[in-house]
């Protein structure tokens, strides 16, 4: 689901009326404040919903499937959803 897609949801959930654009600038404050408080603290948690985390992938080596050539991916840093059990 795209951003679009997701404002659209939003304004016929909202009960008071909202334009797209509107809808898309409080999904856009909301989405940069869960990217912030994940980058200060490393995992934000909703109560039975879910967290986001921060997971730091290892370095591995992997080859090159036409030349054979093997090179190292760096490790890197993702952020993950976990839903919580009480979601359907």
């Amino acid at each position: 689901m795209n951003k679009r897609k997701m404002a659209k949801l939003y304004v016929k959930m909202s009960p008071e009326k909202l334009s797209i654009t509107d809808a898309i600038e409080e999904i856009t404050e909301v989405l940069e404040t869960i990217k912030e408080a994940i980058a200060l603290d490393g995992e934000v948690r909703f109560l039975k919903r879910g967290a986001f985390e921060i997971l730091t992938r290892q370095p591995r080596v992997v080859s090159n499937p036409v030349t054979r050539e093997r090179m190292t991916v760096y490790p890197k840093k993702t952020v993950r959803f976990r839903a919580s059990k009480n979601m359907k």
